[in-house]
C-alpha cells in the first residue's frame, strides 16, 4: 500500500469513527423482503443463500453452521443484507438464529420492531437468561433473533468471553444456521472477537463507495485472525438498464467468492 493510499485511508477511517461514535449516519430504513419486493432483489438473495449453503455445507454431526457478516465501514448495507439473508434461509424451511453482535450500535431489533433489551450483552454479562433473549419473529416461524442488548463499555471483552462460546455451542445445537451481524471491521475489532465461534466470514461492500484498499485491509485482518473468508458481497451494484431484462436498473446484492470459478448473482 502506497503512502498516499495509507494517508487517505487513515483520513476516511478517522472520519467514519467520529460519525460512528456520534451516531451521525443519516436515516437508514429497515428494509425486509416481502411479496412486493422486486423479483431481481429476491432472486439475488436466493442465489446468495444457495451459494453460501454450498460454500459451508451442513455438518455431519448435526450442528448448525455459523456465519459472520461484517463490512469495512458503516452505510454499506451490511445489516440489511444480513437480516434479509437470514430471512431467506428461514424461508427455505431451516431454523435460523440471527444474532446482533454489534453491542455498540446494533440495529437488528428495528427491522423486527422489537426492543433491543434484554439482548446479547445482557446475557453475556449475566444479567439475562437465554430464554429472555431468544425471540421469535412475525415474519417467519423459522427465524429467531437475539438483539444487541444494553450498550456496554466493554463489548470486545463480552464477545470473547466464555459465555459467548457457551451461547454459540447452544445455538449450534438448536439451529441449522446462526448468522452474526458484527460492527464494521475497519472501525472496531469486535468482529475479530466473534470469529473463533464461526465457520465462515462474508464481507459486505458497497458499489462505488467502498475503496479497494479498505477492502484488502479488512480481508487481511480477517485472515490474520485465522478467519475463513467465504467471499464478499457488492451491495447496490448498478447495471445499465439496456443490459438488463425487463429494464430493472439495480441489483441489491452481488456475491463474489474466492477462487477461479466465481459465482455471481445476476438475474
Amino acid at each position: 500500500m502506497s503512502f498516499l493510499t495509507k494517508f487517505f485511508s487513515g483520513i476516511r477511517q478517522r472520519k467514519q469513527v467520529r460519525r460512528y461514535e456520534s451516531g451521525l449516519h443519516g436515516a437508514r430504513k429497515a428494509y425486509l423482503l416481502d411479496q412486493d419486493t422486486p423479483f431481481a432483489i429476491t432472486e439475488a438473495f436466493r442465489n446468495l443463500k444457495a451459494t453460501l449453503s454450498v460454500s459451508v455445507p451442513r455438518k455431519e454431526n448435526g450442528e448448525g453452521v455459523s456465519l459472520l457478516m461484517t463490512s469495512t465501514f458503516p452505510e454499506e448495507g451490511k445489516t440489511t443484507v444480513t437480516v434479509n439473508l437470514a430471512l431467506m434461509f428461514a424461508i427455505s424451511n431451516v431454523r435460523v438464529a440471527l444474532v446482533d453482535a454489534d453491542i455498540r450500535k446494533g440495529r437488528i431489533c428495528k427491522y423486527f420492531k422489537q426492543k433491543a433489551e434484554p439482548g446479547l450483552s445482557d446475557y453475556l454479562s449475566g444479567q439475562a437468561k437465554y430464554e429472555d433473549i431468544i425471540r421469535s419473529t412475525e415474519q417467519n416461524k423459522n427465524l429467531f433473533v437475539i438483539c444487541s442488548g444494553t450498550q456496554s463499555p466493554r463489548p470486545y471483552e463480552l464477545l470473547e468471553s466464555d459465555a459467548m462460546k457457551e451461547l454459540s455451542d447452544r445455538l449450534k445445537k438448536e439451529f441449522d444456521y446462526i448468522i452474526y451481524d458484527t460492527p464494521p471491521i475497519k472501525l472496531v475489532s469486535d468482529a475479530l472477537a466473534v470469529l473463533p465461534v464461526t465457520d465462515g466470514t462474508v464481507l459486505v461492500t458497497r458499489y462505488m463507495q467502498s475503496y479497494e484498499s479498505d477492502i484488502k485491509s479488512s480481508l487481511d485482518s480477517i485472515r490474520f485472525a485465522k478467519g475463513n473468508v467465504l467471499g464478499m458481497i457488492v451491495n447496490d451494484y448498478y447495471v445499465p438498464p439496456k443490459k438488463m431484462k425487463k429494464n430493472q436498473g439495480h441489483y441489491y446484492a452481488y456475491y463474489e467468492s474466492e477462487g477461479e470459478n466465481t459465482p455471481r448473482i445476476t438475474d
